[in-house]
């Protein structure tokens, strides 16, 4: 099984201040055998939010650690024909990319599971057939 890692268990996991930090480190303790992907919008993101060398230098060793392997087809155009499409359907929800990305990659592949701890994914955002995304962990 795959795990799509979105951007917010990446930050808590290399900020200790982070209010989710505890939880993430919990969290993956128990995901740990898992194998893990980001797509290239989640990793631009977490460098958005670890703007400092420190922060980064973690981030990169995370993913080292853990073997992250990045998504192979998120660049190609019928992808991101699929996320726009996406993004147009949820927009009163005010996705961002990262999430149409995660949607749409874990509608591609049936038996990936999304870790995030965004509400969203719970509660709003389905794949694109409709189903539900299915999550890595329960709650935050």
């Amino acid at each position: 099984m795959i795990i799509l890692v979105d951007t917010n268990p990446l930050v808590a996991l290399c900020d200790a201040r982070d209010e989710k930090h505890r939880v993430a480190v919990k969290h993956l303790e128990s995901l740990r055998t898992s194998q893990f992907a980001i797509c290239d919008a989640v990793l631009a993101e977490a460098c958005f939010h670890l703007p400092y060398q420190s922060q980064r230098q973690r981030l990169r060793a995370l993913l080292d650690d853990l073997g992250v392997q990045p998504v192979s087809n998120a660049n190609e155009s019928g992808f991101w024909l699929e996320v726009f499409e996406w993004l147009t359907k949820y927009a009163e929800h005010q996705p961002d990319w990262a999430d149409g990305c995660l949607a749409v990659l874990s509608g591609r592949d049936s038996a990936a599971r999304v870790w995030t701890y965004d509400r969203e994914f719970r509660t709003t955002w389905r794949r694109p057939n409709g189903t539900l995304i299915p999550l890595a962990v329960r709650s935050a």
